[in-house]
């Protein structure tokens, strides 16, 4: 049991990520993508769920250099949240934790990625 606990996947979020999320939620009610706050609020937690429950068996990619000025030595994974949409989670990882850096997707900077 202790075991399980020591290895113990752990991800956290930096305060920019948080924020970014919060306006997020409200930016995805207020241009219509959801029709209700609940539903944009929904996905957000969606996201993370999944990134929380699969970031340590995921691919990870090297962050290109372009994404250095959020934060240098950063890796990535991917969720694609629908055909359209494939998000980018940075971060950074010492064993099993993870900080959770930078978030984008495919619609902003994409062009930068791989």
């Amino acid at each position: 049991m202790q075991q399980e606990i020591i290895n113990k996947t752990i991800v956290r979020y930096s305060d920019e990520v948080t924020s970014y999320f919060n306006d997020l939620i409200t930016t995805l009610f207020l241009q219509n993508y959801f029709g209700f706050i609940d539903s944009a609020f929904q996905y957000i937690n969606e996201m993370k769920d999944y990134i929380e429950e699969n970031i340590a068996f995921l691919p990870k990619f090297k962050a290109p250099p372009y994404f250095s000025k959020y934060q240098t030595g950063m890796y990535y994974v991917t969720y694609r949240s629908n055909k359209r949409t494939t998000w980018y989670f940075f971060f950074l990882q010492e064993e099993n934790r993870y900080l959770i850096c930078y978030v984008t997707n495919n619609h902003f900077e994409g062009q930068y990625i791989r």
